[in-house]
């Protein structure tokens, strides 16, 4: 696989996985159940199940990168691109392992996608939290 065949690859999974964790976290069947339930509480299984599926899919797209990573053969071991997937993404990067120069890129792509895709489920959450708040209030 080429380059830039793997990191067309790599954002195209990203997003796919994200789209499948925002379905997941779909609420509205936990604010229909919880309709009963103090606004406490209905915003407590309200967030649940919004954060549980994206904080998995956020997982499976840091070991959708690791993969291609190992793959490429640009670290040695899939804990070690797991690792330094998991740092990128978050955008930390701690710099304890890094890329050799021609896999660069794939850092920055991996950074440039975990800052969309975290964001992408902070407004996720919040919107959930605020239309659940609104219902109770109407």
């Amino acid at each position: 696989m080429g380059r830039f065949a793997a990191i067309l690859f790599a954002v195209a999974g990203t997003v796919a996985l994200q789209l499948v964790a925002v379905l997941l976290a779909s609420v509205r069947f936990i604010g229909d159940r919880t309709r009963a339930a103090t606004e406490l509480r209905r915003t407590f299984w309200i967030s649940l199940g919004a954060v549980m599926p994206l904080f998995f899919g956020h997982f499976a797209q840091v070991g959708l990168w690791a993969g291609v990573l190992f793959l490429l053969g640009a670290l040695q071991t899939y804990d070690d691109a797991f690792y330094f997937s998991l740092v990128t993404f978050a955008t930390l990067g701690y710099g304890d392992i890094v890329l050799a120069p021609d896999y660069r890129i794939f850092g920055a792509l991996a950074a440039t996608c975990g800052s969309l895709m975290l964001g992408w489920s902070t407004a996720l959450i919040f919107a959930a939290i605020s239309r659940a708040i609104d219902r109770d209030r109407a």
